[in-house]
């Protein structure tokens, strides 16, 4: 037997596959890791896109609402105005967050409000002026901007915006 001849050279050859294993090892985990993030992420600005989606229906169908009970709809949120709470049967957290998010919030105000002008409705007419009358609107067209703000488990917000346009015939 020939003792002196053998220089360790298998546990070289070990050594080198371990430290290759260990870095394949390490990068994976750290992919997996990143993907998972990407999906909480993903998820998070899902659940706060949805929150938003539910708000702003609330709100369009709070617009709706006053319109049709008001004399005047013209005089409907000059000033920014909040809409009703959202309540858990529109839309609830999913119940695998782990921490909930704020409940999603809505104002609406009158699409005009802003500009100063005296208008606050698009009118449609029959595209025939007369001489010494004022033109007769057919409808009236009225203008209403619904913002929405979602959130998600983390620090995600998302904001959205809808005009609601309400058309009342005239009663001439």
């Amino acid at each position: 037997m020939n003792i002196q001849k053998q220089r360790g050279a298998v546990l070289l050859v070990c050594l080198i596959m371990l430290l290759v294993l260990t870095v394949l090892g390490v990068t994976s985990m750290a992919g997996s890791t990143l993907q998972e993030r990407m999906a909480g992420g993903a998820r998070d600005y899902n659940v706060a896109f949805q929150a938003a989606e539910a708000s702003l229906r609330v709100g369009e169908a709070y617009v709706r609402q006053q319109v049709e009970a008001s004399a005047d709809p013209t005089l409907l949120f000059q000033a920014r105005t909040d809409c009703p709470a959202v309540t858990a049967a529109q839309w609830s957290a999913p119940a695998e967050l782990h921490s909930k998010p704020k409940q999603p919030i809505c104002r609406v105000s009158n699409f005009y409000g802003n500009s100063g002008g005296a208008t606050s409705f698009v009118c449609e007419t029959d595209g025939s002026i007369a001489e010494n009358r004022a033109f007769d609107c057919l409808s009236r067209t009225y203008l209403f901007n619904v913002e929405a703000t979602g959130y998600g488990s983390g620090d995600v917000e998302v904001h959205l915006r809808s005009t609601v346009a309400i058309a009342i015939r005239s009663q001439n």
